[in-house]
């Protein structure tokens, strides 16, 4: 099941708010056709070869019509990136609600991310490929979900801040940025890496905690 089939699937069984009126509830389920034709097109076609012409025919509506929801190629395929990481955040918070421990949160969050980009690789190696190393990780980090995650895991920091467990001489934000850097250079390595071999996830994210923790850890 990808992101779209899934948003109309919360949309539907009322697990995000429901909009009232019948014309929104068609506008949403029209964009989610948009980009399930969009992630498609990208990936069988590229960025650059790809065109709104393509993507509108693999939705079956009009041109015009992707143009009344999307400007252009870009805030298309940035667009996808967002309802992505979008669904990552989600799937996070419902995951770690379930535990109090802020190591066993973040080492949870370094997991996560690592399996929603191995699961991911080949749609955003198209992104990757087409852009810079550092112009991708731009784009993702200043996009309004990279905002949100980077606060969240900010909160975590200070969760653990808080709960006494790593170091207090630092801002929680200084801390996210490091430990962030250190997945998203493994990330990005990931996926532009074309090895097909399979990563124990699980124990990658241990090892990356236990990094981080040797040099975040209070004195």
């Amino acid at each position: 099941m990808n992101v779209y089939s899934l948003f109309g699937e919360r949309l539907l069984n009322c697990r995000m708010p429901f909009p009232a009126n019948r014309r929104e509830r068609h506008r949403l389920l029209r964009r989610a056709d948009i980009l399930r034709a969009a992630e498609h097109v990208f990936a069988l076609k590229g960025y650059h070869k790809a065109t709104v012409q393509d993507i509108a025919k693999e939705a079956q509506y009009a041109t015009g019509t992707v143009y009344l929801y999307f400007t252009d190629k870009d805030e298309l395929y940035m667009s996808i990136v967002e309802e992505k990481l979008g669904h990552l955040l989600l799937l996070v918070k419902e995951k770690l609600a379930r535990t109090k421990n802020a190591l066993e949160k973040i080492e949870l969050i370094i997991y996560e991310d690592l399996s929603f980009f191995e699961e991911n690789q080949d749609f955003f190696r198209i992104f990757i490929s087409e852009e810079s190393r550092w112009s991708a990780k731009s784009k993702f980090s200043k996009s309004q979900i990279g905002l949100k995650y980077k606060e969240y895991c900010t909160e975590l920091i200070k969760e653990a801040q808080e709960q006494n467990l790593i170091r207090r001489d630092l801002e929680p934000k200084q801390i996210s940025d490091m430990l962030g850097s250190m997945v998203t250079s493994f990330i990005f390595d990931l996926v532009q890496s074309n090895s097909r071999e399979k990563i124990d996830l699980k124990n990658m994210a241990s090892i990356m905690l236990d990094m981080f923790l040797n040099g975040a850890k209070k004195k």
